[in-house]
């Protein structure tokens, strides 16, 4: 008994000594290794969907900051908001005083995102390039905010729904369609965005996704060489009047990668 309480006092002490022993560590979208001494507990997140990921591990309440956003839910109303367009604000960002900072990477300016990898803050780059990456975010997040379980439950939770989103269109032929980002210029989506795998679910064929870029800017020769049947947007324009297309008014939810994707599926599977 002697020699078991020796052992047990030893291995406390080596703990206590030894910090190391209980960081937690996860590799963010960009197969960073992001390490935290301890869970965070003052996190600033400078994306819209890294904001609905707390909120969905039920860590808003971590959220000391968030970037400007038109829809966040009530909960995030008294939350101040950090600018991140026309640049980060640096010196607001450094007086929060965040032990976490969970970045966009392609959504962030290049140089904010060099700034804040310099920096001794710990940074989360989230760029994720698929529905599974999402789930993945989804529990990194929960370890990150000692929210582990819940993470793991968001995750799945976001799965299923997914998988059932569009029961209904299964047996649905399928259909082509051009996801408008902006009307003027058209900007949409090529075949590198994690968007074509939300459309493939809804029985949609992106007419772009030969093009292997995620983002681009197309001329009108293009959008008329290659009509679509349905047009995906969230703002209407009469310039689309031209075209024999279904136009369908998508959910700014579905052009965001985070756990709301599953709400603007249901909801597109719906209007389809």
């Amino acid at each position: 008994m002697n020699n078991l309480l020796q052992q047990c006092l030893l291995l406390t002490a080596l703990a206590l000594c030894n910090p190391a022993i209980s960081e937690i560590s996860v590799r963010d979208d960009l197969d960073r290794e992001v390490t935290l001494a301890t869970p965070a507990e003052r996190i600033i997140t400078l994306a819209p969907h890294a904001t609905e990921m707390l909120l969905a591990i039920d860590s808003g309440h971590k959220i000391i900051a968030a970037a400007h956003f038109f829809d966040y839910p009530p909960s995030m109303r008294d939350v101040p908001k950090i600018n991140t367009l026309g640049g980060l604000d640096r010196e607001a960002l450094l007086g929060y005083r965040p032990d976490l900072v969970i970045a966009w990477a392609s959504g962030n300016r290049p140089g904010d995102l060099q700034w804040l990898a310099d920096s001794a803050i710990p940074v989360f780059m989230s760029e994720p390039k698929n529905l599974a990456a999402i789930a993945a975010t989804l529990e990194k997040l929960g370890v990150l905010s000692g929210e582990a379980e819940k993470g793991k439950y968001a995750a799945n939770r976001f799965s299923t729904r997914i998988a059932d989103a569009c029961q209904q269109r299964r047996n649905s032929p399928m259909e082509s369609a051009y996801y408008e980002i902006w009307h003027t210029p058209p900007m949409t989506i090529g075949g590198k965005h994690w968007l074509n795998e939300v459309l493939q679910l809804a029985r949609l064929h992106n007419i772009f996704s030969f093009v292997p870029r995620a983002v681009f800017t197309v001329s009108m020769e293009s959008l008329l060489a290659n009509p679509p049947q349905v047009i995906l947007t969230t703002r209407p324009a009469p310039v689309r009047q031209q075209s024999n297309a279904r136009i369908i008014l998508a959910s700014p939810t579905l052009g965001r990668p985070g756990p709301r994707i599953a709400e603007g599926l249901e909801q597109l599977c719906q209007a389809l």
